[in-house]
């Protein structure tokens, strides 16, 4: 079986992203979901966050310690938001999140994160998803645009 560090973005690493961060908050906003892969999408940022001593406290404080990264950010959630939406779609499919309202909730207790065969960015992706889930949880989803500057 081929492993998924192979591909740089599709619906399946987006949507073990998502759930990730999901395992460890067990419910977000959509809103809040659709930042998760643009953010873990920067090796930077996923590297930072998968450090054991990262103490990011806020998206602020995640953007002054990483500014160069950030410049596009509005860009990169553009291009990432379909991708975003059919990995939400996909692992709603899979049965391992439920989409209700404005929220997601995470159903995947079955889903091995240890998998061997899910490959170096996944396993990146998923050391990163805790210190991810804390900032995310900690500020509104206005406030989180705001910081990322993000256009709708």
């Amino acid at each position: 079986m081929e492993s998924i560090h192979s591909f740089q973005s599709n619906e399946l690493l987006t949507g073990i992203a998502i759930l990730s961060v999901l395992r460890n908050t067990k419910k977000l906003e959509i809103t809040k979901c659709l930042l998760i892969e643009p953010l873990l999408s920067y090796k930077s940022i996923t590297g930072y966050l998968k450090k054991s001593n990262c103490k990011a406290r806020s998206i602020e404080e995640l953007i002054v310690k990483n500014s160069v990264v950030f410049s596009n950010f509005n860009c990169r959630f553009q291009e990432k938001l379909p991708l975003s939406i059919n990995s939400l779609f996909l692992m709603s499919e899979l049965k391992l999140l439920k989409i209700e309202k404005n929220n997601v909730i995470f159903i995947g207790e079955k889903f091995d994160f240890n998998e061997k065969t899910l490959g170096k960015t996944a396993n990146s992706i998923i050391g990163a998803a805790n210190n991810l889930a804390e900032i995310l949880t900690k500020e509104d989803a206005s406030s989180l645009y705001l910081s990322l500057r993000v256009e709708l």
